[in-house]
């Protein structure tokens, strides 16, 4: 599923106009009857609504839904934040005369007469906001701020139309003020802020409906959000052995954070790998030894609680016949650990670099070129304190610039990002984005992203990487959520997740 920013949707809509013939009033007539068919559901018990309408296309929108509303015996208040119907757009107005030629009349409203929308609302049942729609760019100014205000202050259940009023669609944020709404219904394509908190809390509910749009006008879009129905999950072969199914190598572990490894190497097992070998410094191996059964140990040297230096890593994958590596989880950061993964990313093989990984990374010479010259794909799963030490930037840059930054990171080192904040975002080489929407604030706790690594270790020698990296972090998020209905979100543990990874598909 195609994720479209206000001016690829207006792109697309142009196009479908133009070069569809479809007019755009019957585009517009298609979103009104789709937003309608949404309140019919949902709402159709209710007997007041009161429909509050900009000046533009968003405002036409809106005048659709209550020429059916009104038509199916409804009561129906329609107010314009407008002086004058010169001001509107051209659609806009064609649907006031078709309104007014049903029996229904539109109010203007400005600052002048406040009172009347306040009645309105006083007695509504529900609220349809089509104030303003995707080419808005906030703050909402003048008036307009007091009837944004009322509508929040109204207690009632409120609709928005494309987005709530007062949102910038492409953007994360929440700008004051804003419509808080219990359902947004959406037309052709999700935009970045129905899905990307906290602006994501404002759109309560989000209904997405076809009215028309041609797809073929999106088709360069290489933004999605990652959905069930384009997983694919890797297969079982009755003839397969544990070699057939993969040997992930999990690298990591030091004093104090041998439960990073643990959790990783169950992960993997869990994900579907035929054998899993831990590599850990050894003063921890009694720790790894305790607490793993299906999975291996292999003991090297360690020196002050971590890697130790000059360790033949490289041999010891060899020699274990290892598919994929995961390396960093609770590796800390010493020169031995750098040595290591200095060492690590030549292996010829896929690899993920986790957590510390990250951080002894970011001190190897020349380490973009170097993760460039890989001939088999390297993963980087950094939530945004780690992938500011990658980039440079600031963390609040990141977050408003997030896309630019991570897909220019993997064009300059050829690597695969999995970026962990409220959403999972995976970018290519090639400058695909893909956002997964499953998860939940309970997975904010110590060890989640550890289980990821392992999940994404454990796929990438068995699938396609894109294929690979979108099933692990669905998968992830999944678990989390089927965790979360058996604990809870406040008591949620890294390895509850465990029980519900499932990578075998319907």
């Amino acid at each position: 599923m195609r994720l479209l920013k206000s001016s690829e949707i207006s792109r697309v809509d142009k196009k479908t106009i133009e070069e569809t013939g479809i007019p755009s009033l019957v585009l517009m007539e298609n979103a009104g009857r789709c937003a309608f068919e949404v309140i019919k559901e949902r709402f159709f018990d209710k007997d007041n609504f009161t429909v509050i309408c900009g000046s533009g296309n968003n405002g036409g929108d809106g005048l659709v839904v209550s020429r059916y509303l009104y038509r199916y015996s409804k009561s129906v208040d329609v107010f314009i934040l407008s002086d004058s119907f010169d001001k509107l757009s051209q659609d806009n107005r064609k649907n006031i005369e078709i309104l007014r030629n049903f029996g229904l009349n539109p109010i203007f409203i400005t600052a002048d007469n406040l009172d009347i929308l306040r009645e309105s609302l006083l007695k509504a049942d529900v609220i349809i906001d089509a104030i303003f729609g995707t080419g808005f760019k906030p703050p909402i100014s003048g008036y307009r701020t007091e009837v944004i205000s009322l509508i929040n202050q109204s207690g009632k259940r409120v609709i928005s139309i494309d987005i709530p009023s007062g949102l910038d669609a492409d953007s994360h944020k929440i700008y004051e003020p804003s419509i808080k709404a219990d359902i947004t219904v959406t037309f052709g394509y999700k935009k970045p802020c129905h899905i990307l908190y906290p602006a994501a809390e404002m759109c309560g509910e989000v209904v997405l409906c076809d009215i028309g749009l041609n797809d073929k006008y999106a088709s360069d879009i290489n933004r999605f959000i990652i959905t069930p129905e384009n997983l694919i999950f890797p297969k079982r072969e009755k003839t397969g052995h544990k070699y057939t199914f993969g040997h992930v190598a999990v690298i990591g572990g030091s004093v104090g954070k041998s439960g990073a490894v643990i959790m990783a190497c169950k992960s993997a097992s869990r994900s579907g790998s035929g054998l899993v070998t831990a590599i850990i410094p050894d003063i921890i191996n009694p720790v790894i030894e305790t607490n793993l059964i299906e999975e291996m140990s292999y003991p090297v040297k360690s020196k002050d609680g971590f890697f130790d230096l000059d360790i033949p890593i490289l041999d010891i994958l060899k020699k274990l016949k290892i598919s994929s590596v995961a390396v960093g989880m609770g590796m800390g950061v010493s020169e031995g650990c750098k040595d290591l993964l200095e060492k690590l990313i030549t292996v010829e093989k896929p690899i993920v670099i986790d957590a510390d990984g990250i951080n002894n990374l970011v001190s190897i010479n020349n380490w973009k070129e170097k993760l460039k010259s890989r001939d088999f794909p390297t993963v980087l799963t950094p939530h945004i304190g780690e992938f500011s030490r990658l980039t440079g930037y600031s963390s609040e840059q990141i977050f408003d610039n997030m896309e630019d930054i991570a897909t220019q990171f993997c064009k300059d080192t050829g690597s695969y990002l999995i970026v962990k904040f409220s959403r999972m975002m995976v970018v290519t080489p090639e400058g695909k984005i893909l956002y997964n929407i499953t998860g939940n604030p309970g997975m904010a706790t110590a060890g989640t992203g550890d289980i990821l690594a392992g999940i994404v270790a454990s796929l990438i020698s068995r699938l396609p990487i894109e294929d690979a990296l979108k099933l692990a972090v669905y998968t992830h998020g999944k678990a989390g959520d089927l965790a979360s209905l058996k604990y809870g979100q406040e008591g949620l543990k890294a390895t509850d997740l465990l029980e519900f990874i499932n990578v075998e598909g319907p």
